[in-house]
């Protein structure tokens, strides 16, 4: 498997800068060229892109030519390679991200990133963190973590299941604020539901009131269109293996430079200087494959561009959403304006377990989707990805109909 050429990304590059996103998001003729840089699987119809996304060919090339270099070479490619291979890792990741390469780390996933974040942040018995009540489960554990041990206030917001503006939902995180809030935690993208939250707008409330403003971009970095700059926050965690198609196990950690030095590392690390974002990473033996993977990833992400991949995420979305949300006893839960999905869709149907809808997409008409068990989203995710047709969301909008026909 070999690295695709130059050519190949100019090519996507050269058709993504010649038109607009929206455009661009409908032509079936460059999807299909960037649809064949991934594998897909012949016995079934994958739409559980949300998980992670399959990484292309050059990935994981790239990643099998490091394994293969790093065991021949030994020990010396650990002393005197690594590092270098992991600074250009940063210093790429960085750029994508809109940040200092000394404000980035290389994590495993979004829940080690918060972890490192929660753990270390310095809070007192009583000091309170607001949050929503649809945050990942790993990032809520991490926090009631904290609330167990260090009997730190955990306060969830209600988030609108379909906001008509930005401003309902940034009443009900300011309505949450106390004087001792030292925190605000921020979903830019549900990952049971697929609604995009107003990051920038939340940031700047946050910052407004003087507290520590952290995001979760597990779903949204690679996918919608922002910089860690625009947003403005202190902290973000991104897990690079979903929208970044990534290698599997590479996830972001930023921490604003004025941050650091307060930032206890949940790993020990005596060395560093404690304003030095290094400090955070001192995870031992890693597998160092993933640098020259994600680069590759990167690669392939810029020459297509995040507004065009954004797009064409919520195009396909939209493509099956438009027509479940007419179906007898169908209820999609992911807001219908543009500015509020990206790719994740999510639906009940009345009457029917989301486990059993589940099984029957896959029994009956070999689809592939994930049953969500929210107290708030009981439901089931469907996740196309930049792999997927037209033909796979057409025979998804087929099925839905025969499953809603014979209730």
């Amino acid at each position: 498997m070999n690295s695709p050429p130059n050519s190949v990304l100019e090519k996507i590059r050269t058709a993504a800068s010649a038109t607009t996103p929206e455009a661009l998001a409908s032509d079936e003729s460059f999807w299909a060229v960037v649809r064949a840089e991934f594998a897909r699987p012949e016995d079934f119809i994958h739409l559980e892109y949300g998980f992670y996304h399959p990484a292309c060919h050059a990935v994981i090339a790239a990643e099998i030519a490091t394994i293969t270099e790093a065991q021949r070479r030994g020990s010396h490619y650990k002393r005197h390679e690594m590092t270098a291979e992991r600074e250009a890792a940063r210093t790429d990741l960085a750029r994508l991200a809109g940040a200092s390469p000394e404000e980035v780390i290389l994590t495993r996933n979004t829940t080690e990133a918060f972890n490192i974040i929660l753990r270390g942040l310095p809070l007192a018995r009583g000091d309170e963190i607001i949050h929503s009540d649809l945050d990942y489960g790993g990032v809520v554990e991490a926090l009631e973590q904290r609330a167990q041990r260090d009997g730190v206030v955990l306060r969830p917001v209600s988030l609108p299941p379909e906001p008509s503006t930005d401003a309902e939902v940034i009443a009900r995180f300011t309505a949450a604020i106390t004087p001792r809030t030292r925190a605000i935690l921020i979903t830019h993208l549900i990952n049971h539901t697929g609604q995009v939250l107003p990051a920038k707008a939340l940031c700047a409330l946050g910052r407004d009131h003087g507290l520590e403003v952290i995001v979760d971009a597990a779903h949204s970095f690679a996918q919608l269109a922002f910089t860690i700059s625009d947003l403005d926050c202190d902290y973000l965690g991104a897990s690079l293996h979903k929208w970044l198609a990534a290698p599997l196990g590479t996830g972001l950690l930023y921490v604003r430079r004025s941050r650091i030095a307060a930032l206890v590392p949940l790993y020990s690390d005596t060395r560093q200087p404690v304003e030095n974002i290094r400090k955070l990473e001192h995870f031992g033996n890693r597998p160092d494959s993933a640098h020259r993977g994600l680069r590759e990833a990167i690669r392939l992400h810029e020459a297509i561009g995040t507004p065009a991949k954004q797009a064409r995420l919520s195009f396909l979305q939209h493509r099956w959403t438009s027509v479940a949300r007419t179906l007898p006893g169908v209820r999609v839960l992911t807001p219908a304006d543009l500015i509020r999905h990206g790719a994740i869709g999510a639906f009940t149907i009345e009457g029917r377990e989301p486990t059993g809808i589940v099984e029957r997409l896959m029994r009956e008409h070999g689809i592939f989707v994930n049953a969500v068990d929210h107290p708030r989203a009981r439901c089931v995710r469907v996740t196309p990805g930049l792999a997927s047709s037209l033909e796979d969301l057409d025979r998804l909008v087929t099925a839905l109909r025969s499953i809603t026909a014979a209730r």
